[in-house]
């Protein structure tokens, strides 16, 4: 897909502010509003925005713990493999997940309302997930950076 100096600066301005009318983008791109429109359509379509979601602060929401979890399996079988994926895309607590290299296999991002609760999510839910063999977490002391808008250049 190609991006062009317009496009970045579209995109610019809906990672700043992705509620942004289309007036107020066409100002910031030296382009009029139906550019801007066919553009902003040109890039959902083609997948390059896949939607629009608010940026929520899980503290006001009860979450007062973020931890990683780093998950090795047994074996690499494609039934571990299944039904690890499975039980982690059902979890509503999991944020994120990742096959990952090193010493682990995945590493799992969690939020919990407290140690308990997270004691609750990864011994009694993510321990027991068949193939499931380690289960090491690491609990956040303080976000130094958390960047949501991706580099542009």
């Amino acid at each position: 897909m190609q991006v062009d100096e317009f496009d970045r600066r579209i995109i610019a301005a809906l990672q700043e502010d992705a509620r942004m009318p289309v007036s107020a983008i066409a100002e910031r791109t030296a382009l009029s509003a139906t550019p801007v429109s066919r553009r902003l359509k040109r890039l959902e379509d083609e997948g390059l925005i896949e939607g629009y979601a608010p940026i929520l602060d899980e503290r006001k929401l009860g979450f007062e713990l973020n931890a990683y979890v780093l998950i090795n399996l047994a074996a690499h079988s494609d039934e571990n493999i299944d039904a690890f994926e499975e039980e982690i895309a059902t979890n509503p607590y999991v944020i994120a997940c990742h096959a990952v290299t090193g010493d682990s296999d995945y590493l799992v991002h969690v939020i919990a309302r407290d140690v308990e609760h997270l004691s609750e999510i990864t011994l009694r839910r993510l321990v027991r997930i068949r193939g499931v063999r380690d289960v090491r977490s690491i609990i956040v002391l303080d976000t130094i950076k958390e960047a949501r808008a991706l580099p542009l250049e």
